[in-house]
């Protein structure tokens, strides 16, 4: 029994992050990297009966080609550097684990699989192709995965180099993150200023202007509703955080909220109600260009400008004046701690190990590579970081909600390398009370071309 108990615990405890439906896509676009033959055979000259009646085969021939220990072997990351692991146990049970794989069904995986080795095979080597002689090894991570090392491979060339890859997996170009995690990247000393003193007198200002643009463009009945929450006489002395403390007046209501048919649905807060006013303001809006308009001016006027761009000059200026250089484009060079602040946002959000990553996309279509931490270091006197977070006061026709708005660009050897635009605004709502921070990342087309020239990346 005792012994029961600590198997349960070991077992309900341990995480696994290794995903088995991509396992024969991974061991095929490996070997066809070994042998660029290898699925020539079946998917080119039909050669398949010997799988077709029992495709369990085909997994079991795969599994001793792991095993055989040529030049496809289980890898796993020490010190982070890839070395084979000789525990066969590992292989033994991803392979009885009950994979799910039948060759007519499956053909894809075949097929793609040969292509994305092709696609590593033209792409990964900027001045020459990855001929199967140039690799001494590749090894499959698969069951060694963990929270740290999640590729799917890595290969090894015979000058000892390795590239890890994530297979049928694009680049993420958008992450979102609180407000909080970016500003304590660039402003941390200042972040508790957000809500203190003259910007609390702001905020209660932007709050009061948005119940009363919500209410004064609402139709009849919807102003009904919100005066069912609010003494609509007394908007110009409500706070923004009294704001997300209102509920419904009626005691009847005080725990559920009361059903409102326009909404479908119980509504106790106050905040509750207007955001899903204003998520349906073409049906109850009398003028819906007029309070877009009279809403995003608002916002732009209190929110993006007195606040948020007031409180990252004030913070970035502060004893920095002279690592901020102003440019013809509107623009800013950085240098110094701010450099370094910003190029810290950058690579981490960008999420770059101490290796280098590639992502190939399902063909091998999209192949992208992200640095390692060591090129920013070993060539930051070489990087210009410039960035911008002015604002314009006008009201944009663009899918953003006019959010604020930072704009990051770097330059490596005098040519744009990454852009990185970040989008602040509410989150879970059009106003609410927390802010968040939206990446956007957009890279030139000669991305892997620029990074490949350093020889550091190898």
């Amino acid at each position: 029994m005792k012994f029961l108990k600590s198997q349960f615990l070991f077992e309900s405890n341990s995480k696994s992050y290794y995903n088995a439906k991509n396992l024969v896509f991974e061991i095929c676009t490996s070997m066809v990297l070994l042998n660029n033959e290898f699925l020539d055979n079946i998917l080119d000259r039909g050669l398949k009966a010997r799988y077709s009646e029992n495709s369990s085969v085909f997994l079991t021939d795969l599994k001793n080609l792991l095993l055989s220990k040529n030049r496809l072997h289980l890898g796993k990351f020490i010190n982070n550097k890839c070395e084979v692991d000789d525990e066969v146990s590992k292989i033994n049970s991803i392979f009885n684990g009950g994979i799910e794989f039948d060759i007519e069904k499956n053909w894809d995986q075949l097929s793609n699989s040969r292509q994305t080795a092709r696609g590593i095979i033209d792409k990964l080597l900027s001045d020459e192709k990855l001929t199967q002689d140039k690799i001494s090894k590749i090894y499959w991570i698969g069951p060694n995965k963990d929270e740290e090392y999640q590729e799917d491979i890595v290969i090894e060339t015979t000058d000892g180099r390795q590239y890890s890859f994530y297979l049928n997996k694009n680049l993420s170009m958008q992450k979102t993150a609180s407000f909080n995690t970016f500003a304590d990247d660039l402003i941390p000393k200042d972040i508790d200023n957000l809500f203190k003193e003259d910007n609390l007198r702001k905020w209660d200002k932007l709050t009061q202007e948005w119940i009363r643009i919500v209410y004064e463009n609402s139709n009849k009945n919807i102003q009904s509703h919100i005066e069912k929450f609010i003494d609509t006489k007394r908007i110009d002395s409500i706070g923004y955080f009294e704001y997300f403390d209102i509920r419904h007046r009626d005691p009847r209501f005080k725990y559920l909220g009361e059903y409102i048919k326009e909404f479908e649905k119980n509504i106790l807060k106050f905040s509750d109600l207007l955001n899903e006013i204003w998520k349906k303001r073409e049906v109850y809006f009398l003028d819906i260009d007029r309070a877009n308009k009279e809403w995003y001016e608002t916002k732009i006027t209190i929110l993006n400008s007195r606040i948020l761009e007031h409180l990252f000059t004030s913070s970035l200026k502060r004893d920095k004046e002279e690592e901020i250089k102003r440019l013809d484009d509107g623009f800013k060079l950085s240098s110094g701690t701010v450099k370094m602040k910003l190029m810290k946002t950058l690579v981490e959000k960008m999420n770059c190990t101490e290796r280098s990553i590639y992502y190939v996309s399902n063909g091998g279509d999209n192949f992208t590579q992200i640095p390692s931490r060591s090129f920013f270091r070993e060539n930051y006197d070489n990087i210009d970081i410039l960035f911008d977070y002015h604002v314009k006061f006008q009201v944009s026709s663009e899918d953003d909600n006019n959010n604020f708005k930072f704009k990051i660009k770097l330059n490596y050897n005098d040519e744009n390398l990454i852009n990185m635009n970040i989008v602040v605004g509410f989150s879970g709502g059009e106003f609410s009370s927390k802010l968040n921070a939206k990446y956007k990342y957009e890279i030139p087309h000669n991305f892997n071309y620029l990074i490949s020239k350093d020889k550091t990346e190898y």
